[in-house]
């Protein structure tokens, strides 16, 4: 099912994780509308702009977010979040903070120069634009 010119749902619920443990990962309908606005308001425009856009991770059903140690508020769950790696993550991470509307933008680990990947996740109404840093598993507004 494609979501947007360039991302399809197929991307959004691989995970090696979930095959390997046996876990379901099928999202509801109401979960593929939000993947389909962040695909919409938010990959695609940075596919648009950079190019080529690796979801690392997706939609994580309850049972899979748990296995994977993920937050039990995650937005993973609801279809509002991706994980994504890319060249120039240090430019696009700049570039969406200036271009893009987004509930929050994580740095996520790496180096100050570049981060191991960027979380962006994106709701229907009231989003933050909250940016912030996730270094060594604790977050902090990013400066």
């Amino acid at each position: 099912m494609k979501l947007s010119e360039n991302f399809y749902l197929s991307e959004f619920i691989r995970s090696n994780t979930a095959i390997r443990r046996g876990i379901g990962n099928s999202p509801t309908q109401e979960v593929v509308e939000n993947l389909e606005r962040l695909a919409t308001k938010c990959l695609q425009p940075i596919r648009d702009n950079f190019g080529s856009v690796l979801i690392t991770s997706g939609y994580r059903s309850f049972l899979l977010n748990r296995a994977i140690g993920g937050s039990s508020t995650s937005q993973h769950c609801k279809g509002e979040a991706a994980d994504i790696r890319m060249k120039n993550m240090k430019e696009v991470f700049n570039w969406i903070i200036d271009n893009l509307d987004f509930d929050q933008l994580i740095w996520e680990a790496g180096t100050n120069e570049s981060p191991s990947w960027i979380h962006i996740s994106y709701k229907e109404s009231g989003n933050r634009k909250q940016v912030l840093r996730m270094k060594k598993g604790k977050y902090s507004v990013f400066k």
